[in-house]
Parts: C-alpha cells; sequence; structure tokens
C-alpha cells in the first residue's frame, strides 16, 4: 500500500473519541498481557505446529498447512 492510499486516520491527531476511549483500551492491554503471561490451558505430549497470527484469509495458510502435512507423511510421522 502507498503512502497516498493509507487511510486518513493513520496521520490524524486522535479526537475525543480516542480520548474517550483510551481508559478501554488501557483495560484492554492490561487483560491481553495477563492472559498472555498465564500459562497455556492444556499440555500436551505431541509437539504442536501453529499456522498463521492474526491474518484471516489470502495469506496462504492452507497450502502451507498441507505442504507441511505432505512433509511430515514424507518422514514417516502422522499429521492431524
Amino acid at each position: 500500500m502507498a503512502l497516498e492510499e493509507a487511510p486518513p486516520f493513520w496521520w490524524r491527531k486522535p479526537g475525543l473519541r480516542a480520548w474517550l476511549l483510551s481508559p478501554l483500551s488501557a483495560a484492554w492491554g492490561a487483560a491481553a498481557a495477563r492472559r498472555m503471561e498465564q500459562e497455556p490451558a492444556a499440555h500436551v505430549r505431541a509437539p504442536v505446529l501453529c499456522i498463521g497470527n492474526f491474518i484471516v484469509g489470502g495469506a496462504g495458510k492452507t497450502p502451507t498447512a498441507i505442504e507441511f502435512a505432505r512433509a511430515a507423511i514424507a518422514r514417516g510421522l502422522k499429521p492431524g
């Protein structure tokens, strides 16, 4: 994306709405930080591979997962 195509809010100064929502933002950030510090809810004996992140669609996660599965099968593993 070129700078000319960037949304206007990228370079505008925060307004009243941002100021009013800042306490909610701080609380949300604190809750997320606490959640990230917690131990995982479950422990598994098998290795786990996570493909993807916050991208919802079009990032190539499915083809990547298929190729990882094929490579694992070629090495005698049983993904799934």
